[in-house]
C-alpha cells in the first residue's frame, strides 16, 4: 500500500468516528442538555392540563330531605392552538350553543391554550356542539346547580352563579359548600382530536361539605303557602313569616312573599331574592306591648289588677294626642294587652322610664343582629334612651319610632314561651366534610333570662286573651289549641313627607301555642296590605294556619282542659293604676274590663264592689253591664259562652 493509499485510510480511520460523534452529540444534547425543554414541548402538543370545578356538597332539612344538590352539566371549551378555522368555527358553535358569533370569535382569538367557550350548557347543546366534530373543541364534565323544591325557601337558599355562591345561604357558606377543585390532564390524538383517557386526574376534586339545615320541607311548604295565598288575597306589597320549635330556638321554616325560584333567578328583579324575615326592618306597633308590660311587671311597678283610665279613647303627651283606635275606659294591664290599647301602654311606658325601657328592649334582643349566617340580616332601630323625649318613651311603649325585623320579635316573645329566657335562634342544624368530620354542630343555647319564669307566665296569660272573644286576634285561635299571641298594625313613615303615612301599614302577628306548653313559636308580617290593614285582620288568619298545620304535623297533644288548666292565684281585687299627672283620677267605684274573663277571674274582681252580680250562660265574659269604666251600680250582669282554643 503505498503512502497515499495510507493517508486516505488514516483520514478516514479519523473522519468516521467524527462523524458519528455528532449524532451522538446531538442525541446527547436532546436527551440530556435539552431534556426538560423538549419534554414540555411535547407534552404541549399531545396533552393539555385543565382545572376542574369541585361539585358543591348538598343542603338538605332537618329529615335528610335535599334541598339543594349538583348535576351533572357539560361545558364546552377549546384548545385554541388546535382550532383550524376561528371564523367558520365560531360561526358553526354559535348556531349550536346560540351564543353571539363575535362573542365566541373573541375568546378563539385572544391568547392560546385552553379556553371555556360555554359553561354549564343544556345536554342537547352539548350533543349539537359534539355532532360538529370540530377540531380543538371539546366537551368537558362539570357539575351546576340544581333546587329539587323550585320555589320552596329560595330566599334562604340563595343561589349559585357560574363558579360561587351569590345569595343566601349559598353565598354566606361558600367556603364550605364549594370543595376543593382538580385538575384533569386531556390528551390529543394524532391529528390534534382532544380525548380524555378513562384516569385522567392528576388531582382529583373533593365535593363539597354537607349542610344540613332546621329547616322542616313540610312545614316550610305549610308556611309558603299559606303566606303566599293570604298576601296575595290582601294585595300585599310583601311579607314574612317565621316558625320556631319554641323550647330550643331551631328554625323550622322561614319564608318570604314574593317568592322566587333559584334555579332560574336570571327571570326575577333583584328584590325578590330578598329574605325579608331577617333584612327587613318595620316598626312592630303593638306587638311591642308585650315587651312594655313584661318589663313592668318584672321591675314589680304593677301587678294585674291595676286598672288604668285610657283617656275614653285620647290622651295628651306634652304637645302630642296618643289615641287608640277604639275608646276604651279603665282597663286593666290584661286589657290592655287583649283590646291592644295604645294609651294604656304609653302610660305604663312612661311609668317604666326611658332608662328601663331601652334595657329591657336591647336585653329582649333589639337593636343588634341576631346572627344566623344569613346574608343582609338588619340590626333594626333602637336609639340611646338619653335623646329620648317623654313623646319618644309613650310612642316606644306602644312600638312607634323604633324598627325591628320578623326575625327580632318572634324571637323576642319566644323568650316568654320559653319563660323568660332568650334562646338563640339557629337555622344550620350541622355540617359535614365528604370525609365524614363533623366541623359544625348547633346545639340549643340560653343566651340569657330576661324576665323570670313568672313574669313570663303572667304575660302569656294575658296574650291569651287576646285570641279569646273581645281580643284584637280572635281569628288566630285554633280549635283544640290555647294561643298565646298579640295582634300589631304600624303605620309607615314616609321619608319623603317626614310623617307617618296614613295608607301604608305594616300587620303583624305574633305568638305561641298551646300557650301552657309552648311547641312552636311563630310570626307573620304582611307589608303594606290594600284593603284590611290591621294585624288580626290580615296576618293572623294567615299565622292561625300555619301553626294549626304544623301542631298537627308535629303530633302535639291538645291543649290542656280548661278545669285542669292551673290558675294563677289573684289578688283580693281591682286597684287604680298609679298614674302620671296627666291622667285622669277615678273613682274607686267604676266597672273594670271584664270581656275575656273566667268566671271566676270576673267574681274576684267584684268581689270588692258593692253590688250583685247576674250570670247568664258558661265559659268568659264577653257581655257586661254597666260598661267598662262605667259607675257600678246595684246589679252588674255578665252575659258568658264557652271558651274557645
Amino acid at each position: 500500500m503505498n503512502n497515499r493509499t495510507q493517508g486516505r485510510v488514516r483520514f478516514l480511520g479519523v473522519l468516521i468516528p467524527l462523524l458519528l460523534l455528532f449524532p451522538a452529540g446531538k442525541a446527547f444534547y436532546l436527551q440530556v442538555l435539552n431534556r426538560d425543554q423538549l419534554h414540555e414541548r411535547a407534552v404541549r402538543q399531545n396533552q393539555m392540563t385543565v382545572n376542574v370545578q369541585p361539585r358543591r356538597g348538598p343542603i338538605v332539612d332537618r329529615n335528610g330531605q335535599s334541598l339543594a344538590i349538583s348535576v351533572p352539566a357539560p361545558s364546552v371549551y377549546a384548545d385554541r392552538e388546535q382550532v383550524r378555522e376561528i371564523g367558520r368555527t365560531a360561526l358553526l358553535l354559535s348556531k349550536a350553543l346560540n351564543v353571539s358569533r363575535k362573542v365566541l370569535k373573541d375568546r378563539l382569538s385572544k391568547g392560546g391554550g385552553f379556553v371555556w367557550l360555554q359553561r354549564k350548557v343544556t345536554p342537547d347543546e352539548a350533543r349539537r356542539v359534539q355532532e360538529l366534530d370540530l377540531p380543538g373543541v371539546g366537551i368537558q364534565e362539570e357539575s351546576r346547580r340544581y333546587y329539587p323544591n323550585m320555589e320552596l325557601a329560595g330566599s334562604v337558599l340563595g343561589f349559585v352563579g357560574v363558579d360561587r355562591g351569590l345569595e343566601g345561604l349559598e353565598w354566606s357558606l361558600e367556603d364550605q359548600l364549594k370543595g376543593g377543585g382538580g385538575v384533569r390532564v386531556l390528551k390529543r390524538d394524532a391529528i390534534g382530536k382532544v380525548y380524555s383517557p378513562i384516569d385522567s386526574w392528576s388531582h382529583a376534586p373533593t365535593v363539597g361539605a354537607t349542610v344540613k339545615l332546621t329547616l322542616d320541607r313540610n312545614i316550610q311548604h305549610f308556611t309558603e303557602q299559606s303566606l303566599y295565598s293570604g298576601s296575595r288575597a290582601a294585595g300585599a306589597k310583601g311579607g314574612a313569616a317565621i316558625v320556631m320549635e319554641s323550647s330550643t330556638g331551631r328554625i323550622l321554616a322561614m319564608a318570604s312573599y314574593p317568592g322566587f325560584n333559584p334555579n332560574e333567578f336570571q327571570r326575577y328583579d333583584s328584590e325578590r331574592y330578598r329574605n325579608r324575615a331577617v333584612t327587613q326592618t318595620y316598626e312592630p306597633g303593638s306587638t311591642y306591648k308585650i315587651v312594655t308590660v313584661a318589663a313592668a311587671l318584672e321591675e314589680n311597678l304593677f301587678d294585674e289588677m291595676d286598672i288604668f283610665f285610657c283617656g275614653n279613647g285620647t290622651f295628651r303627651v306634652a304637645d302630642v294626642v296618643i289615641n287608640d283606635h277604639v275608646p276604651h275606659g279603665w282597663l286593666t294591664m290584661k286589657g290592655i294587652i287583649q283590646k291592644s290599647s295604645n294609651i294604656g301602654a304609653s302610660k305604663i311606658g312612661l311609668e317604666l322610664g326611658r332608662e328601663r325601657m331601652e334595657q329591657y328592649s336591647r336585653n329582649f334582643g333589639f337593636g343588634k343582629k341576631v346572627k344566623m349566617l344569613l346574608p343582609g340580616e338588619g340590626r333594626g332601630i333602637l336609639r340611646d334612651a338619653s335623646s329620648w323625649t317623654q313623646v319618644d318613651t309613650a310612642n316606644a311603649s306602644f312600638g312607634q319610632g323604633l324598627s325591628v325585623t320578623p326575625l327580632q320579635m318572634l324571637n323576642a316573645v319566644n323568650s316568654l314561651a320559653a319563660g323568660g329566657v332568650v334562646m338563640k335562634p339557629f337555622l344550620v342544624d350541622s355540617i359535614t366534610t365528604s370525609s365524614g368530620k363533623i366541623v359544625l354542630r348547633n346545639r340549643p343555647q340560653e343566651l340569657r333570662r330576661v324576665v323570670s319564669q313568672e313574669t313570663a307566665r303572667k304575660v302569656a296569660r294575658m296574650m291569651e286573651s287576646v285570641t279569646s272573644p273581645g281580643g284584637s286576634g280572635i281569628l288566630a285561635a285554633i280549635p283544640g289549641y290555647s294561643v298565646a299571641g298579640k295582634t300589631g298594625t304600624a303605620q309607615k313613615f314616609s321619608l319623603e313627607d317626614n310623617m307617618y303615612s296614613k295608607e301604608a301599614f305594616v300587620a303583624s302577628f305574633v305568638g305561641f301555642a298551646p300557650a301552657e306548653l309552648p311547641a312552636v313559636t311563630a310570626i307573620v308580617m304582611v307589608d303594606e296590605p290594600e284593603d284590611k290593614t290591621y294585624g288580626g285582620v290580615v296576618a293572623a288568619p294567615i299565622w292561625r294556619e300555619i301553626v294549626e298545620k304544623t301542631l298537627k304535623y308535629l303530633e302535639v297533644e291538645p291543649s290542656l282542659r280548661d278545669d285542669s288548666f292551673p290558675e294563677e292565684p289573684l289578688p283580693g281585687g281591682l286597684k287604680i293604676a298609679r298614674s302620671r299627672p296627666d291622667s285622669d283620677p277615678a273613682s274607686e267605684f267604676v266597672m273594670p274590663d271584664l270581656m275575656g274573663l273566667t268566671l271566676r277571674e270576673a267574681l274576684k274582681s267584684l268581689s270588692d264592689l258593692d253590688c250583685d252580680v247576674d250570670v247568664s250562660g258558661t265559659g268568659i265574659v264577653f257581655s257586661q253591664s254597666p260598661a267598662p269604666g262605667d259607675d257600678v251600680g246595684l246589679k252588674v250582669l255578665l252575659g258568658l259562652m264557652p271558651r274557645t282554643g
